[in-house]
């Protein structure tokens, strides 16, 4: 099956589920993020494993459920936990969930991660608001799969993170006494660590923060035509910064601290999107 088929496919199971609602915005959760998204009316959950071609979550910290509402006249699709390259997957996979989106209507993305930095203004708890990235992953989930029903081949990536929807988020992150700041984000592929060496490569390249996702969705969002935003959570000091070795669980736990304000991050926002 192509995988413009196999987005019709699940795009169609959604909207039987859903009796075709028409979700404006999308979020993705990142790790221990689920719940953060704010109280939609009209709930609709459906479980990642019952949607025919869609991949599964394999990481702690990310549900597995896609969900559907309204907030506030706003109509909302989350995606609780996302894929990653590290799980196994291939990499023109990736591209499905942001190509079902473009199919079901999305035309803006809110993505969410944790992450560690290399930026001492930007201190665990922290907001980076993701201005540019660097993919250091050494791939790309546009490769081999094209379609020119998921938009240009060559996709142009002047402005991948939108400009005002920077600002909207910067300044509301401000109203709310949240830390935060533009940065660079640097994606690897994980799901190891980062060495000290390599941290110290990454800050001379002009990274802020480092982690392991984001990057392949904004790449096949964008080639859909949607606009893309990034709270990158700052859970930990990078390698070699920190003074205590790094760990999953310091991320879930972490996190965890986070969702609060997260949530009301989210709720100022999506109705200025």
């Amino acid at each position: 099956m192509t995988q413009l088929a196999a987005v019709k496919k699940a795009a169609a199971f959604i909207n039987k589920k859903t009796k075709n609602f028409k979700p404006e915005i999308a979020i993705i959760t990142g790790s221990g993020l689920a719940g953060s998204v704010p109280e939609l009316q009209n709930k609709i959950v459906i479980p990642y494993k019952n949607i025919p071609g869609f991949l599964r979550s394999t990481v702690a910290g990310h549900t597995g459920n896609l969900i559907f509402g309204k907030y506030k006249n706003k109509n909302i699709m989350v995606m609780q936990g996302r894929f990653h390259y590290y799980e196994g997957h291939n990499i023109k996979d990736i591209a499905l969930a942001p190509r079902v989106m473009a199919e079901l209507g999305v035309h803006t993305l809110v993505l969410s991660a944790a992450v560690g930095s290399l930026n001492a203004k930007l201190t665990p708890g922290a907001l980076c608001v993701v201005s540019d990235h660097i993919n250091f992953t050494a791939t790309n989930p546009l490769i081999g799969n094209y379609d020119a029903a998921f938009g240009p081949m060559f996709v142009e990536l002047g402005e991948a993170y939108d400009k005002k929807l920077i600002k909207i988020i910067l300044d509301e992150a401000e109203k709310l006494k949240i830390k935060s700041g533009p940065g660079v984000y640097f994606g690897v592929t994980g799901p190891n660590f980062e060495t000290p060496a390599e941290i110290r490569a990454f800050k001379t390249l002009g990274a802020d923060v480092v982690g392991m996702s984001v990057i392949h969705e904004v790449l096949s969002a964008r080639q859909a035509g949607i606009k893309v935003c990034a709270c990158a959570w700052v859970t930990n000091l990078a390698s070699g910064i920190s003074k205590t070795p790094l760990s999953h669980a310091e991320t879930l736990s972490e996190s965890k601290k986070i969702e609060g304000k997260f949530n009301k991050l989210l709720e100022n926002i999506l109705v200025k999107i």
